[in-house]
């Protein structure tokens, strides 16, 4: 893919790093220091809620590689076997995850940072100047479907013990804890407000967007992605109609089996640009990531007798054995190959996923059995399913999403937890435990020791 366009901007755009990095301290955006901070609030022009919005999704990406990597680790995809760092397996798989413990912020903090950011944007949109109605929808509807998003997120890590919604400016104000099924509905709320705006939008944002986003690139286009994240969570919901709406609304295609159809979706883009950032999960060696090695030798077998593509794709047997505390691999992970290789946001092929979860659940057994075959077929190689398949479908369900998502965004972590198949993880050790989820990180818990949320506790695992 072509420049990511953050050169120069790198997780900052006007602002962003400036901005607050706890989600209910987070501390007022008016920064003395900060010129361009001023700016956006005191005197909101195009230019700089352009470069803003852009730095959204610059502040996005710097979370890309945690939910690839500490999401799979706790979903037995890879695990990080960096001699130099052995709370890669003390804390995240032999634990208890401490609210003050290695890796249990799992973005939380750049979340919040980045979410700070967008409200300040929602804030000053409606008093720049240069911009048309139809642009201040467009701004609108992209940074609301990034802060759903964002939600969305941490929903993913924190589950049962719920997350902060509402983002105070004022930094003496803690906002409220709400429930996992509230923080789901206002995020679902909030990505059809951006439905709304972005289809009030015009035919162009004002703003550029990254390479990542081609095909993409405009609130009609734009909408589609919104729809598409929307099925996501009420997947995790288990709102099966109404993520089998969004689907349709969603940019999901079977017209075509090839690769790229497949791949077909929105990236975070990386370049070696100055000012720009590489994708940190590049380690060709490897020196730490290494995949789980029954990866390969549970993956099915073809009707030549190879393996399932998606597994032989994705990773190899190298020629470096990482091993520490215990335990070992020599399976590497060939999914970025580069320094600047993207991670996908969602693409096609889990949206043609989502949608045989969908139909299993609504009872449309046949349909879901022919979108599982289209991927299975497509991706990986293997025989179709028999149209009167009669075995067990939420496991070739399951299946098909830990071979065709694989190190994409922790997906099997969430999977095994919402079909109550966490237990179903292999544990390297006797001494390893599975974790169902993480706490709340420990500056959110001591701002509230009169009233702490449920999850200021260690998680101890299964």
């Amino acid at each position: 893919m072509a420049a990511s366009r953050f050169r120069g901007l790198r997780l900052t755009a006007a602002f962003a790093a400036a901005a607050a990095a706890a989600a209910c301290q987070a501390a007022d955006i008016g920064n003395f220091n900060s010129p361009s901070t001023s700016q956006l609030e005191a005197a909101p022009n195009a230019a700089t809620v352009n470069t803003t919005v852009i730095g959204l999704l610059g502040g996005a990406r710097g979370s890309a590689g945690t939910w690839a990597s500490t999401l799979g680790i706790f979903g037995r995809e890879i695990m990080n076997l960096d001699g130099a760092e052995p709370r890669n397996v003390l804390a995240l798989l032999i634990g208890p995850l401490e609210p003050g413990g290695f890796g249990t912020d799992v973005g939380w903090t750049n979340t919040y940072r980045n979410l700070r950011t967008a409200a300040t944007v929602l804030e000053v949109v409606d008093k720049v100047p240069d911009y048309t109605a139809a642009q201040r929808s467009g701004v609108k509807g992209f940074v609301k479907t990034l802060m759903a998003l964002d939600y969305l997120n941490q929903l993913r890590v924190r589950d049962t013990f719920g997350l902060v919604f509402d983002i105070p400016k004022d930094p003496t104000v803690l906002a409220p804890f709400v429930t996992r099924e509230e923080g789901y509905a206002k995020t679902a709320a909030l990505f059809d407000e951006a439905r709304t705006d972005l289809a009030a939008a015009g035919t162009a944002f004002p703003f550029t967007l990254t390479s990542g986003f081609t095909g993409f690139n405009t609130p009609a286009t734009f909408l589609r992605v919104n729809r598409a994240l929307l099925a996501r969570l009420q997947a995790y919901r288990g709102r099966w109609q109404d993520a089998l709406t969004a689907l349709n609304e969603s940019f999901l295609s079977t017209a075509s089996g090839s690769a790229a159809s497949l791949q077909t979706g929105v990236y975070h883009v990386f370049s070696t640009a100055s000012g720009d950032a590489v994708n940190g999960l590049f380690d060709p060696a490897p020196r730490a990531i290494v995949a789980v090695p029954e990866f390969l030798t549970e993956a099915r077998l073809r009707p030549d007798g190879s393996r399932d593509l998606r597994a032989t794709s994705k990773a190899v047997v190298g020629t470096v054995t990482l091993a520490t505390q215990g335990i070992s691999s020599n399976v590497r992970p060939t999914v970025y190959p580069t320094n600047v290789t993207p991670i996908p946001i969602i693409r096609n092929e889990e949206l043609i996923l989502l949608r045989a979860e969908a139909q299993l659940a609504l009872g449309n057994r046949a349909a879901a059995i022919a979108d599982l075959n289209f991927v299975r077929t497509n991706a990986g190689g293997l025989a179709p399913l028999p149209a009167d398949f009669a075995g067990d479908l939420v496991t070739e369900i399951l299946y098909d999403r830990r071979y065709s998502l694989f190190f994409e965004y922790g997906h099997r972590w969430v999977d095994a937890r919402r079909y109550n198949r966490l237990g179903d993880l292999v544990k390297q050790l006797p001494t390893h435990r599975v974790f169902p989820l993480a706490p709340i990180p420990v500056d959110e818990c001591n701002q509230r020791t009169a009233s702490p949320p449920k999850g200021c506790v260690n998680v101890l695992g299964l």
